[in-house]
């Protein structure tokens, strides 16, 4: 299994075959596709790549979705499947996202993960260094999991936190270029490092001695557990749909300031 590294517009114009997943398919499916369409690489479908707008979707709707559909219907006969995290590891709209992809004749290779053995620790999630290279590193691992020089650099990067992340990864994944690097991440990004991406129990779990930003991405059914969260924790709570206006920015920005999170 690898990753496929070029972007949507350079795989339309080129001869590369992938498969589209989104959420954290298990392991196993993820082989059984590689095994079934040898030299497609993956590409993880609910990054944004800038894809055409489908229309597809509500306005009103998550934008983690939409990039998933749109992606899908931007690459055409280029996608010869998709495996799509249809259970609690992800939500609802995966399911839906997957009705909908399979009624347009993409193959969809429908998934659930519901385990809730913690396999793995939360290295990256800990470790000190720039918010946005951890997270999008940990989504990779899904399909290319830490090497062992990864694993020991995480270990022993390992850092007191001055201000926590909680959610999945956002859109736009800017977001996480306001953080320091002493941030650890919590939530349903830490579940997909622990291998437990349907842990509802470990995603609520948050030190409560520490400033934690409690992100939800616009319209998504995780907003109530953040919001409640937040209010628990004196925590701040962060909703952003389509983009990240200056104003939520600076408030951001001053949370981590003030709560002496900067460093």
């Amino acid at each position: 299994m690898f990753l496929c590294r070029l972007k949507p517009a350079e795989i339309i114009s080129s001869r590369q075959k992938v498969i589209g997943f989104w959420g954290a398919p298990p392991a196993h499916a993820l082989e059984q596709a590689a095994e079934r369409f040898p030299g497609a690489g993956f590409l993880d479908l609910d990054v944004f790549f800038g894809a055409p707008v489908s229309g597809v979707l509500p306005d009103a709707y998550c934008h983690i979705i939409r990039n998933c559909i749109d992606n899908a219907l931007w690459l055409g006969d280029r996608l010869v499947a998709v495996v799509a995290a249809c259970g609690e590891e992800k939500c609802d709209a995966g399911r839906y996202a997957a009705a909908l992809l399979a009624a347009r004749g993409i193959e969809v290779i429908a998934t659930v993960n519901p385990n809730r053995q913690r396999t793995a620790q939360p290295l990256l999630c800990e470790a000190k260094g720039p918010l946005k290279k951890r997270a999008i590193r940990i989504m990779e691992s899904i399909v290319e999991p830490l090497s062992d020089r990864e694993r020991n650099a995480a270990f022993m990067t390992r850092c007191t936190p001055t201000v926590g992340f909680w959610g999945t990864p956002p859109h736009p994944i800017e977001v996480l270029e306001l953080f320091p690097d002493t941030t650890h991440i919590f939530g349903w990004t830490r579940c997909v490092e622990m291998g437990v991406p349907a842990d509802l129990e470990l995603e609520r779990q948050v030190p409560g001695d520490l400033p934690i930003v409690f992100f939800s991405q616009g319209f998504c059914a995780k907003a109530m557990i953040a919001r409640e969260l937040a209010k628990q924790y004196s925590g701040m709570y962060v909703d952003v749909h389509d983009q990240m206006h200056a104003a939520t920015m600076a408030k951001i920005e001053a949370f981590i300031r003030l709560s002496g999170g900067r460093q």
